[in-house]
């Protein structure tokens, strides 16, 4: 009677640890998948972002600092937006001044 405990047991244990693998396997191509997919969207966004500061640079670049905070506030009061000497940042979107001027969007342009 042992005997048959013993490998009634083993099948279980068995079958568990097979689940318990396929599970932790799945769920480990899971997150490859959504990293991939997320770093994809970032990279888009960020190519957007810099795009789009070109644009914006081109149509706002006779406006001082002062006036790029006063149009960033306008737009969205309750926004966090940090002012530093030559750079604002505005929701994770940094806007490069240099002589008081905006010279980029996005990343810093020398």
């Amino acid at each position: 009677m042992s005997f048959k405990n013993w490998k009634t047991g083993f099948w279980f244990c068995f079958v568990l640890l097979l689940f318990s693998n396929w599970y932790w396997f799945f769920a480990v191509v899971d997150q490859a998948i959504t990293n991939k997919y997320t770093s994809m969207e970032l990279y888009s966004q960020e190519k957007a972002v810099t795009e789009l500061g070109k644009l914006i640079v081109t149509g706002i670049e006779s406006k001082s600092k002062k006036d790029v905070i006063f149009l960033l506030r306008q737009a969205n009061p309750d926004a966090f937006i940090v002012d530093g000497e030559d750079v604002i940042s505005y929701q994770n979107i940094s806007f490069y001044f240099k002589d008081d001027k905006l010279i980029s969007i996005g990343e810093p342009r020398t």
